[in-house]
């Protein structure tokens, strides 16, 4: 009975310990789709299990010619697709594939040294890198790996032009990536960056995204940042957040053992973590259930702080409609309606108001014959340098459109008020004009001729 009891405990220590690794440096640690199974290697040695309560299984990793354990882990980084999983020279260029227990090189491209601190994704099971710097300048290209051609191709994009940046976040969302900070460098020097830019993967096209939410506290320079193009992590002492770029949402835990975590890889309902120790030397890779570990969200922030919008005809001009419509408002309510009443007004402190010789006249003409006058006793006015009759008949028509306009400004009578169109019963074809009644000499401040 003893020994059975004996072997139980025994059975537990090795399932409790069995999924604890001692690591004397932080390993390439990740989660392979395309295996279904949390990946650490260390030097040659890969240790594999498919989560928590299985234990780590160890193999061999067969490195290619020329490729050290500490060239590949100072020089490369792993990026994973649901097909397979690869190894991207930083900088571009090269690309490791692997498969079975070996290292297999599938590009047939060079060392780019183009796209150092890049921002690494995948979309579609293709490998993308976006920014980085190269040849002593920083970069805001995009640019894919064919695997059928083995090479990088540039991805084409539109819309406004993004800034350089180089070692800036990046939140992947379903069809969006985000980029937030980062640096830019030229032959000044660097300068960094504090903008939130998006590009859609699907149209290729930039948007200016305004910034990160200042209540977040997220640096402009990517710290302690883990994506799994699932999950999108950052670590910052004692905080631990994940970003949903779709929901525009952030969610904040909090706890003093978060101080520990040297390497956070999620998958589902799982977390691999590489933790360090003070009172001990290396690093400790565990398998632990994510919810159980985090705990309940202590914060949930917007992602974006003032979402903004770079396109002028989307938001200036309805802004200067806007602001132009208020303006006639006011003008028309103070200005116009109130237009009677001022030139009342005016008339009230008798401001005299200028005419011209042949208003005078005509003016005269119709204070004289107050039932009306015929509009062919006004052509002697206009009856200068020998006009023929369709030019009298257009000075004629012009003065007078000109004088009723005078008289409408000035009175605040409608111009369709000014004059009364009649024919004379003797003979329909004969035009007579009326001045209203309302128009006064008096008014007018005019004296008599």
């Amino acid at each position: 009975m003893r020994i059975l009891v004996a072997a139980c405990l025994l059975l537990l220590i090795n399932i409790s310990f069995g999924q604890e690794l001692h690591l004397e440096e932080i390993p390439f640690a990740f989660y392979s789709k395309a295996r279904q199974r949390f990946v650490i290697i260390e030097g040659d040695r890969v240790f594999q299990s498919k989560g928590v309560g299985d234990v780590w299984q160890e193999s061999t990793l067969k490195l290619p010619v020329g490729v050290d354990s500490h060239f590949l882990r100072g020089r490369y980084f792993p990026m994973n697709t649901t097909k397979s999983d690869y190894f991207v020279l930083d900088g571009s260029g090269l690309v490791w594939e692997w498969r079975g227990d070996s290292l297999i090189r599938i590009d047939h491209s060079f060392e780019h040294k183009n796209q150092f601190a890049a921002c690494p994704f995948v979309y579609h099971d293709t490998l993308f890198l976006t920014g980085g710097y190269g040849f002593f300048q920083s970069k805001n290209i995009t640019t894919y790996f064919d695997s059928r051609a083995g090479s990088w191709f540039l991805k084409r994009t539109k819309g406004p032009i993004p800034p350089d940046r180089f070692v800036s976040y990046y939140f992947q969302g379903r069809d969006e990536v985000l980029f937030w900070g980062g640096l830019v460098r030229n032959s000044l020097g660097d300068d960094t960056l504090k903008t939130l830019w998006s590009l859609n993967m699907q149209t290729g096209l930039w948007a200016d995204r305004g910034s990160v939410n200042p209540e977040i506290g997220l640096p402009y320079l990517r710290g302690a940042y883990y994506n799994s193009g699932e999950e999108n992590w950052v670590h910052m002492g004692g905080r631990l957040l994940q970003f949903f770029p779709d929901s525009n949402k952030v969610q904040e835990y909090y706890s003093d053992r978060f101080y520990q975590v040297r390497g956070w890889i999620p998958h589902e309902e799982s977390i691999m973590i590489l933790e360090w120790r003070h009172d001990q030397s290396g690093v400790y890779a565990l398998l632990l259930n994510k919810g159980e570990y985090l705990g309940i969200p202590c914060k949930t922030y917007s992602l974006i702080a003032s979402p903004r919008i770079s396109n002028f005809w989307n938001v200036f001009l309805p802004i200067g409609l806007y602001i132009f419509l208020f303006f006639y408002l006011i003008f028309y309510f103070l200005i116009l309606k109130r237009r009677p009443v001022l030139i009342q007004k005016s008339q009230d402190h008798e401001v005299r108001i200028s005419w011209t010789e042949i208003e005078l006249n005509i003016l005269e003409k119709f204070w004289k014959s107050p039932e009306g006058i015929e509009v062919s006793e006004l052509n002697d006015l206009f009856n200068y340098g020998d006009p023929n009759f369709d030019t009298l008949k257009k000075r004629r028509e012009l003065k007078l459109k000109e004088l009723r306009t005078k008289l409408a400004h000035n009175t605040g009578i409608e111009e369709s008020k000014i004059f009364i169109d009649e024919r004379l019963s003797s003979d329909r074809r004969v035009k007579k004009l009326i001045l209203t009644s309302q128009i006064k000499r008096e008014n007018l401040g005019i004296p008599s001729i």
